[in-house]
């Protein structure tokens, strides 16, 4: 069965050349059709995003400055023509048949969430603390092979909704989720957990895969470290203990006396500390 499916993603202050990249990946999406919604956060110039419509893809552009990357998926979900939607990264690079790989683990009963296999883009050369899954996952890559599986969670930069299911959930919660200069996350995990305990499915497509661009400023020890910290205080706050996507390999735990203290210390803030 073919279904219509919005396309949606935020700009808050990404550039111009990489935002015209990611909506040309999308405009090419081949086996599904429906729109584009871009939400242009950003106070400069607009982008001309409706240049990339073609008879597949309408396109239709939001100008509104929100507080934060929940609110912008929330109004997404509020303005969305379709029921399923489909989320992209403002740095995620989509397969041309990622829409249609998210379409297919949809039509499985009450699947309500459905994350994508997420590939690293580097623009440099891979820092040696990316070696951990654990920083990899702070760096929104999710990677658990090609199949079609159960899963706990999905990772914000390629996933989808069907926001007919479980309607009373489908919301992002807008105390998380990142927001100018704060590296907080965790609102698709709260998302999937609400979804999961109200009866319904969330699935990881293997063959839905996007490549998260991954930007220089993101390739340095003080960044990952930062990220990290947000991490463990997002976790924290949903009460939630630490869920790496994948079991500690041996670069974790070599790492583990760098990467270790910055969570740690997230997470001992958010839960004790308010």
């Amino acid at each position: 069965m073919t279904h219509n499916v919005t396309l949606t993603l935020t700009r808050f202050s990404e550039p111009d050349d990489l935002l015209e990249n990611v909506l040309a990946h999308l405009a090419a999406q081949r086996g599904a059709t429906g729109e584009i919604l871009f939400i242009e956060q950003s106070t400069g110039s607009p982008l001309e995003a409706a240049a990339v419509a073609n008879d597949r893809w309408s396109v239709r552009t939001i100008r509104k400055r929100l507080p934060g990357l929940s609110a912008a998926r929330n109004l997404s979900l509020a303005e969305a023509t379709h029921d399923r939607v489909l989320f992209c990264d403002s740095d995620a690079l989509a397969d041309p048949g990622w829409a249609s790989a998210m379409n297919d683990a949809f039509d499985g009963p009450d699947v309500a969430v459905v994350g994508s296999r997420i590939l690293p883009h580097w623009t440099r050369r891979p820092p040696i603390l990316a070696a951990s899954h654990v920083v990899r996952d702070q760096l929104s890559l999710y990677d658990l092979g090609e199949d079609t599986i159960e899963a706990r969670r999905v990772v914000g930069a390629g996933f989808g909704v069907d926001r007919s299911l479980f309607a009373s959930e489908m919301y992002f919660d807008e105390d998380l989720g990142r927001r100018d200069g704060r590296l907080f996350g965790g609102e698709e995990s709260d998302l999937c957990a609400r979804v999961r305990a109200a009866g319904g499915r969330v699935i990881y497509a293997g063959q839905a895969r996007v490549e998260h661009v991954i930007q220089p400023e993101r390739h340095s020890t003080r960044w990952i470290l930062k990220r990290l910290y947000y991490a463990g205080l997002g976790r924290a706050t949903v009460k939630g203990q630490p869920s790496p996507s994948r079991k500690p390999g041996l670069a974790d735990w070599l790492l583990l006396p760098v990467i270790l203290p910055p969570y740690a210390l997230g997470w001992l803030r958010g839960k004790y500390g308010g």
